[in-house]
């Protein structure tokens, strides 16, 4: 074995096991955003139905949103075991090659490690298509595939925290545990 091969060959495992680790949480670890069209996006969130599932809405040029989302993989690793599903969804416009890199590494950094998708449609069109004015966004939906809360940065009066995701997802699982 060459001198040196060894600390580089320690290093691709470790950036593997950063990249993809087994978490157990059953939704495939890997950070690496996956494209979706409008049609594709109905079908997970579809497939969420059954839990409590959280959805950041996000971009790489909303510094509110960059700031926020590390918040939100804390509150990943606090509630995903109690059966809240974490998924984020970024605007960065598809022909932008640097901002979806930019976007992958950032991902990788916070230890994103929940499902992460990227709307590969018109920026326009999807936030028409979505009923978005702005960013940042968390969607909350219910165990039955409703939206119960939908948290924005609409209002410049009424911004929203990361305590305001928590407390619908508590307020989700009491919900839940009450049995309605």
């Amino acid at each position: 074995m060459k001198p040196g091969t060894l600390p580089v060959m320690a290093l691709a495992f470790m950036l593997a096991g950063a990249v993809c680790p087994d978490d157990g949480s059953g939704e495939g670890a890997a950070t690496e955003m996956i494209s979706v069209g409008f049609d594709g996006w109905k079908k997970v969130l579809e497939e969420t139905s059954g839990n409590i599932t959280v959805v950041d809405l996000w971009a790489s040029w909303c510094a509110p949103c960059i700031e926020r989302f590390p918040h939100m993989v804390t509150l990943y690793h606090t509630y995903h075991g109690r059966g809240v599903r974490f998924i984020s969804l970024n605007f960065d416009e598809s022909g932008d090659t640097e901002s979806l890199q930019w976007a992958n590494s950032f991902l990788q950094r916070v230890g994103a490690v929940f499902p992460n998708y990227h709307m590969d449609e018109n920026m326009t069109a999807a936030f028409d298509h979505l009923d978005l004015v702005g960013l940042p966004v968390v969607q909350i939906y219910d165990a039955a595939g409703a939206e119960a809360y939908r948290l924005t940065a609409d209002d410049p009066n009424r911004q929203f925290h990361h305590q305001d995701v928590e407390n619908a997802v508590l307020a989700l699982l009491q919900k839940e545990s009450n049995g309605h």
